[in-house]
């Protein structure tokens, strides 16, 4: 069963979440509410995640940062992101540059409302489920994107099928060096150029990447599970 993932520290807004999830359109997901950024993070691991309710109100983190580190997790890159914060306009403009898909003022946060944000991202959620976003063709050397076929150079194709095979899991550039070029030694720009290019032709935001994750310091991850064929 997907989750519906809730990252807050107000128990009013954990019931209120409660009720919405009681409704019929969202009686289909596991509700599972958290407190820290780790527990999010450790929880990832082991669901399937449709949707985050990211309450940065009531977290001590910086709003444009928290959203940008739930981005990066490679298992919340896919899943839909909604934002509660303090402020006006300049706050929700913020969380939405920060990756957020829809942003609600926590002073006018009612269940209704809630309620019908919450249908509407998981309808998107639903439709771009139907189709699988990414399939590799292992024996013609091709791939897919939300049924458009994208050319890749053969070192390009190599680095993508590599990290396909443990999606979310993210893979060092001296790992990768050694499983794409057999060179663990390597230049580590072969990757950087590499990946740049790759999210060039897959990313609807090269510099917002949602398929091609990165982590300082852990390396590169692809966030969607890939059909083979």
């Amino acid at each position: 069963m997907s989750a519906i993932f809730l990252l807050s520290k107000d128990q009013s807004v954990w019931k209120m979440l409660h009720e919405v999830a009681l409704g019929k359109d969202c009686c289909n997901y596991q509700l599972v509410c958290l407190e820290t950024f780790e527990a999010l993070a450790e929880q990832l691991r082991c669901h399937e995640v449709i949707l985050i309710v990211l309450d940065a109100a009531s977290l001590p983190d910086d709003p444009e940062l928290l959203c940008r580190r739930v981005r990066a997790l490679p298992r919340a890159a896919q899943a839909a992101l909604l934002c509660l914060v303090n402020g006006g306009a300049h706050a929700v403009a913020q969380a939405l540059d920060a990756g957020a898909d829809d942003c609600l003022r926590r002073t006018a946060l009612n269940s209704r409302e809630l309620a019908a944000r919450l249908r509407a991202l998981l309808r998107r959620q639903q439709h771009k489920a139907n189709a699988a976003p990414l399939v590799i063709y292992t024996h013609e050397r091709s791939i897919q994107l939300h049924g458009r076929l994208i050319e890749l150079t053969p070192t390009e194709f190599n680095l993508l099928e590599v990290l396909s095979r443990n999606p979310g899991e993210y893979l060092t550039v001296a790992e990768l060096l050694e499983r794409v070029w057999d060179s663990p030694s390597g230049d580590p720009a072969l990757v950087r150029n590499h990946m740049r290019n790759l999210r060039r032709k897959l990313e609807s935001d090269p510099e917002r990447p949602r398929l091609l994750v990165s982590a300082h310091g852990r390396g590169y991850a692809l966030s969607v599970d890939a059909q083979r064929r």
